[in-house]
């Protein structure tokens, strides 16, 4: 090739250090700088208008801007090196909706649960490594070409610029000798056929829900007649055509079909490219995995075996994805130690309203790590609506948790956990836990504990002071109402006593811990 550009992004220099020819670390061209997002219901801000606030708590910007029928806020900017797959951190999320309470009324609640989707990002915060010392950091693009492997990379820049980044890369390399970028002159696809009507125009001929037709006309312009072309009827009255993939949003299952056209080979693609709903609504996505994964074994022939390892790899993708429930959520370790009834009903009733719904009782099974069929839901749910109002009023709540079979239901669970967390630090498999091990588990889960505290920690875990702590002495010590060393806040969370993957041995091959 005459030119080779690359557009790295944050991960430009790891791909700079592949044009190398030895082990020497390049000259660092980007510095990344991460920022979380949350988006919350579209009632929390007016459709037309937004907010930036460049004076807050801790002076960083934040922005709350109506987008795609939601709101979303952000972001926080932090110095840190870019991930792939990257979780939001939850005291990033808390501090967002701290600071939305100040543009509120007061008498709306912001509430934690109404968090839809949260992610993090990184920009790409460039300067030119060929120019001389003391070049300047820069929020806008650079360009810069390799004097000995002849290579260009534009870096930085943002979402909103990528059209001018195009232009200014392609005229710099091309140079003076050649005509200008046309961009500005060449109608986007989709842009033939457009008109200011063309939304009624696909209600007409289709019966298509008017959000969908405004949704199609928006992202694929006059190209929204080849998507309803691979559409097919509801079997209602109205719409009669267009089914669309999650309820509330504009997403129809034609879409699908159409993007494995345009070369969409992944259901990760779909989720959170070819639509937005990984972005807008993290649960809904996850619950139309499924059927996307059908369409598109229909459209690109999958295999069961393909389809089976599209739809696993996509869930995980999700998981990179925050929700309403947050991910470092230690209700699993404290419900147990709760002296009151009234306490745990607080901890499950997230929204605030003062009882519980079917939801929240299904979000306390997922948040304890023991996600629940929709049947088995109902039937705790209808055990504890003792007067069939569809609504868990505290004192119903306290009647059925204070009940002999619900305490231990709970026990039984709680010891069955700490049990597999105990088999995690005996790793000499000896019965019991010494120094050595427990100070060995801090190591392992790369978290700092002095050797002093955990000398003391021991030695309030060995209650017959015999210098090994068994498995009784150990659960007793994981069930004490209190936790000031925050050890056991540690393990919980790091080792998830609420349940993860890492109990499942069978599909892990070993432990967390290696």
């Amino acid at each position: 090739a005459d030119n080779v550009i690359f557009a790295g992004g944050p991960f430009t220099d790891a791909l700079r250090q592949k044009e190398t020819q030895d082990d020497a670390p390049v000259k660092p061209a980007v510095a990344g700088a991460s920022g979380s997002h949350i988006v919350l219901p579209g009632y929390y801000a007016p459709h037309n208008m937004g907010l930036l606030d460049y004076n807050t708590s801790d002076g960083r910007f934040l922005f709350f801007l109506p987008w795609q029928g939601s709101v979303i806020v952000g972001t926080t900017d932090k110095k840190c090196a870019a991930e792939t797959l990257p979780y939001p951190p939850e005291e990033e999320i808390q501090w967002m909706l701290k600071e939305c309470e100040k543009y509120l009324s007061k008498d709306v609640k912001v509430r934690r649960s109404d968090v839809l989707s949260s992610w993090r990002g990184w920009r790409p915060l460039a300067s030119n490594p060929h120019l001389p010392p003391g070049g300047q950091v820069s929020r806008d693009h650079v360009i810069s070409k390799n004097p000995e492997s002849g290579v260009t990379f534009i870096a930085g820049g943002k979402w909103t610029t990528w059209r001018e980044m195009a232009e200014d890369v392609l005229d710099k390399v091309l140079g003076a000798g050649h005509p200008k970028c046309n961009t500005l002159d060449i109608k986007l696809h989709g842009g033939d056929g457009y008109s200011e009507s063309l939304s009624i125009q696909l209600i007409q001929k289709y019966g298509i829900m008017e959000d969908v037709a405004e949704h199609l006309v928006r992202t694929y312009g006059g190209r929204a007649w080849e998507v309803l072309e691979k559409c097919k009827p509801t079997g209602q009255q109205w719409p009669r055509y267009g089914v669309v993939l999650a309820t509330h949003y504009p997403y129809i299952e034609a879409e699908v079909r159409f993007a494995c056209q345009e070369y969409a080979c992944t259901i990760e693609d779909i989720l959170s490219r070819r639509t937005r709903l990984a972005f807008l609504n993290s649960e809904a996505a996850i619950q139309i995995i499924p059927r996307v994964a059908d369409i598109m074994a229909e459209e690109l022939g999958w295999s069961a075996k393909i389809k089976a390892k599209q739809i696993q790899t996509a869930k995980d993708y999700m998981e990179s994805y925050g929700g309403r429930i947050p991910i470092d959520d230690d209700l699993s370790i404290r419900l147990p130690t709760l002296a009151e009834a009234m306490d745990v009903f607080k901890e499950i009733d997230v929204d605030g309203s003062g009882f519980l719904d079917v939801q929240e009782v299904k979000e306390m099974a997922i948040r304890l790590g023991q996600p629940l069929p929709e049947d088995r839901v109902q039937s705790i749910f209808n055990d504890m609506d003792k007067n069939k109002d569809g609504k868990i009023q505290a004192e119903e709540f306290m009647e059925w948790f204070n009940a002999e079979e619900s305490k231990e239901g709970i026990k039984t669970y709680f010891h069955k956990k700490t049990g597999l967390i105990f088999n995690e630090i005996d790793t000499d498999m000896s019965g019991f836990i010494d120094e050595g091990e427990l100070g060995d588990v801090c190591v392992r889960l790369g978290q700092k504990f002095p050797a002093k505290k955990i000398k003391a920690i021991f030695k309030e875990m060995d209650a017959n002071n015999d210098g090994k702590i068994q498995l009784d002495e150990f659960t007793a010590w994981m069930d004490k109402e209190t936790d000031h060393t925050e050890f056991r806040k540690m393990l919980s969370s790091s080792l998830g006593l609420g349940g993860t993957s890492w109990l499942d041995k069978s599909q892990s091959g070993g432990s967390f811990l290696g």
